[in-house]
């Protein structure tokens, strides 16, 4: 968008770097026609007109008349009427289907310059400052859209893209792949703010192991490291802020009780805010010049600093040596790529400290590429409502379309204490969404299990015993999310996108292509559930049902609506603990008849990243439905842990074992 810089010279960190190879093209040069056509399309410009379009590879037009705006800021096009926009985020609008993006991001809401068309394309904008990023908006228009950017340098990348599923493969070329969390994260994470001190924490750990509660994480608010929050610090700070240690009430001894949870399969997550709160802390970082707004009472740290981030990572080093293996990091919404660089300098110093572990944090919002940490996204301080509850799954299908992998929520809501039922009707939910966690606020009840009543226990480890025993299906998705992009919670557009009723279906949700989730989201024990046209099997009783209708259901507290696909492959673990946890038991790969299947097992390590060298053991099983016979081919080396020794096939159906 500047006849006088390169679209090379433009550099954002939305970018991926690392992956430099170009699509082979040719050149298409027709006077006046001028343009490049690969095998995935064609886009041609008119160098007479300056007008250009955009054809896919069949040579469908998907965008007929583009052009630059005259004021040199703003790209407009035109493409046939009829098209749906999915992507964006969810600060415009929480809705699957968008008009418009927004260009920042805020308490668990994000803008994201990108959007797939139901016409055939994708488009994603990027400006030549980060922090102040492009947006599109149609305007009410069903036949145009404009690209607008800040500045007057920017590209614009537009793919042709046929499926949801297209789009995203793009856009992870471009951003970058979605590395995996450690496999424990993919187990039940147990935050709160308001942990005691060593004996609350040590007597929490066994009440969960005892009361068979499985866990895989404790996480730990402002009290892990300071006495009080910094909430009312002032822009000096204060001279007894700690910002860099363990609080001696909650951690003595910090590296023995780390270790000591661990030993029990609980890992430790701390809180980190994007700010400094000590005096002499501060004064260092207003010397050197790393406030983000050093002339205001803003203590936020510009963590795009190379100096700041190295002086960050020594602070922080003692910390991931006594044992932190993972970071949960609030309230960085000061400027759009706050998230990024924060994650960045975090990502950078575990590779030195402890190298070959895979990073992971847990963040308010993000920001295109933040995908390439192992990153996990939160739908921000939410409350304790059915309200509330219901638009969680509006905020994390619509990070799925956006490019974060791993959406995650405050189970039972962040402010206030829920009513029973909405706390287990959240943790139902939770077994579904990429990452399972809850939280709560201090001054609240804990949402651990065991303080809700016997019927709310047993409700909540039936739900957790179900995540713990989809394990093996979740974290196969998220090998999938990593090699093709496509995303582990799916909306269920992505695979029915002719079925207009699903077009902005938020309150069910598919994990893989196979696996409807339909929570009760709302109190009463009632809902109705859309089936799309398929042959549906009842998780529990393997009821089959014919779809496209609409179905009523009545669930006790403790049951889950879930439904799996004709034609699935389902793996199934034993029941456990912890996600590292051996059992005896054998892996079930469940079979759902009706259609012929497949689906790839990927077994690893779980903690480093030797699954990017392809030091992973695939399972590639196949379903005949004709012959009904399942047979299964083995790629790969890996003979370590979590590799299953076991396995038994079985229908998922009424019917007998195969």
């Amino acid at each position: 968008v500047n006849d006088t810089i390169a679209p090379s010279a433009i550099k954002s960190v939305f970018i991926d770097e690392s992956n430099k190879a170009a699509a082979a093209f040719t050149i298409v040069s027709a006077h006046p026609f001028y343009g490049i056509k690969t095998a995935y399309g064609k886009l041609v410009i008119n160098t007479v007109t300056k007008m250009w379009s955009l054809s896919n590879a069949a040579g469908k037009v998907l965008i007929s008349h583009g052009s630059l705006i005259s004021t040199g800021k703003s790209i407009q096009f035109t493409h046939a009427a009829g098209g749906r926009f999915y992507g964006s985020g969810n600060m415009s609008s929480k809705e699957l289907e968008k008009n418009k993006s927004a260009s920042s991001v805020g308490n668990g809401v994000v803008g994201i310059p990108y959007f797939w068309n139901s016409l055939g394309y994708s488009a994603f904008g990027v400006t030549a400052n980060d922090d102040d990023p492009a947006t599109w908006d149609r305007a009410n228009n069903n036949t145009s859209l404009t690209w607008k950017f800040p500045g007057k340098a920017a590209n614009l990348y537009l793919w042709p893209a046929s499926t949801i599923y297209d789009g995203a493969k793009g856009y992870v070329k471009l951003t970058g792949r979605p590395k995996l969390p450690p496999r424990w994260a993919f187990g039940y994470l147990q935050s709160q703010w308001g942990w005691e001190d060593s004996t609350y924490i040590a007597n929490t750990a066994t009440k969960f192991r005892t009361h068979k509660l499985p866990v895989d994480a404790f996480i730990y608010d402002f009290e892990w490291y300071t006495t009080t929050p910094d909430y009312s610090v002032k822009k000096e700070g204060k001279a007894d802020f700690t910002d860099f240690t363990f609080n001696p009430k909650l951690f003595p001894h910090p590296a023995k009780q780390i270790a000591e949870l661990k030993s029990q399969g609980i890992k430790s997550i701390g809180i980190r805010k994007p700010r400094l709160g000590n005096t002499a802390l501060l004064d260092t970082a207003r010397a050197n010049g790393w406030l983000v707004s050093p002339n205001t009472d803003s203590r936020d740290l510009n963590f795009s600093n190379a100096g700041l981030q190295k002086w960050y990572q020594e602070k922080n080093k003692p910390l991931i040596k006594a044992g932190i293996d993972a970071w949960w990091n609030d309230e960085g919404e000061s400027y759009y790529t706050c998230y990024y660089w924060w994650n960045k300098t975090q990502y950078d110093q575990l590779a030195e400290v402890r190298p070959n572990y895979r990073h992971f944090t847990i963040n308010r919002a993000f920001s295109p590429g933040d995908q390439r940490f192992g990153y996990s996204t939160w739908s921000g301080d939410i409350s304790s409502s059915w309200e509330s509850f219901a638009e969680v799954p509006k905020d994390l299908l619509n990070f799925s379309l956006a490019g974060m992998y791993y959406g995650a929520c405050d189970i039972g809501g962040f402010k206030g204490t829920p009513a029973k039922e909405t706390l287990i009707r959240w943790f139902q939910a939770g077994v579904f969404f990429p990452i399972m966690r809850a939280h709560n606020d201090l001054g609240t009840t804990a949402r651990f299990p065991f303080l809700w009543g016997d019927d709310g226990e047993a409700a909540m480890r039936k739900a957790l015993n179900l995540r713990y025993q989809l394990l093996p299906y979740i974290y196969s998705l998220g090998h999938e999310a990593y090699n093709t992009g496509a995303p582990i919670m799916r909306p269920l557009v992505m695979e029915f996108p002719a079925d207009t009723a699903v077009a902005n279906l938020m309150d069910e949700w598919l994990l893989g292509k196979g696996l409807l989730a339909a929570p009760l989201l709302h109190e009463g024990g009632k809902r109705d559930i859309y089936l799309p046209n398929d042959t549906w099997y009842d998780y529990y009783t393997g009821e089959a049902i014919i779809g496209g209708k609409t179905i009523s259901v009545t669930k006790a507290l403790d049951e889950i609506p879930v439904y799996v696909r004709a034609g699935t492959i389902l793996p199934v673990g034993p029941v456990i603990q912890y996600s590292e946890q051996t059992s005896a038991t054998p892996l079930e790969i469940r079979i759902y008849p009706g259609k012929n299947g497949s689906f790839n097992l990927v077994e690893d390590d779980g903690t480093s990243y030797n699954y990017t060298k392809s030091q992973t053991r695939t399972t590639s099983y196949y379903w005949n439905d004709k012959t009904k016979t399942l047979t299964w081919a083995v790629t790969g080396s890996y003979t370590g842990k979590n590799v299953y020794k076991n396995i038994k096939a079985v229908l998922g159906t009424k019917e007998k074992i195969v």
